[in-house]
């Protein structure tokens, strides 16, 4: 038998602007407001938990914040070079050049910086953790918008 919980508390969140490939208007810089959800399905553990959830919302927040009021760059695009020196990044895409201080900056091990592939870092990084567990994570990043990734 299986339970499952559910940890959807608007404190999970993060800020941060990004730029895609396509479509013409999301290849621009802008931002959003994520909201990340996550549901852990297990048996029970010798306390009756599939898991705590305050250590949860702890682990989970651990690995949102980082990303919090960043320019999230992914490294693994082919679309993107990235070159650095002591104070600044500067990224060039095939019809654009941004420059950025460094302390602006979060390299992600991304090919591209979708919600789709966020909610699978976030994942990936949460299964780290819960190794034994069956993870679903969601972000939204508008009321209308949202994306899942699962195990």
């Amino acid at each position: 038998m299986s339970f499952r919980v559910v940890l959807n508390s608007s404190s999970i969140k993060f800020s941060a602007c990004h730029f895609l490939k396509k479509p013409s208007q999301c290849s621009r810089l802008h931002g959003h407001n994520y909201y990340v959800s996550v549901e852990i399905s297990h048996t029970l553990d010798e306390n009756h938990f599939v898991v705590d959830f305050l250590e949860l919302k702890e682990k989970l927040s651990s690995i949102v914040e980082p990303m919090n009021h960043y320019i999230l760059i992914p490294t693994e695009s082919t679309d993107v070079q990235i070159q650095e020196d002591s104070e600044s990044i500067e990224v060039i895409t095939s019809n654009k050049r941004y420059v950025f201080p460094r302390s602006d900056v979060r390299f992600l091990p991304l090919p591209a910086t979708t919600s789709e592939l966020l909610a699978k870092y976030i994942h990936s990084k949460l299964k780290d953790i819960y190794q034994d567990k069956k993870i679903l994570v969601k972000v939204r990043e508008s009321r209308s918008t949202m994306a899942i990734y699962e195990d």
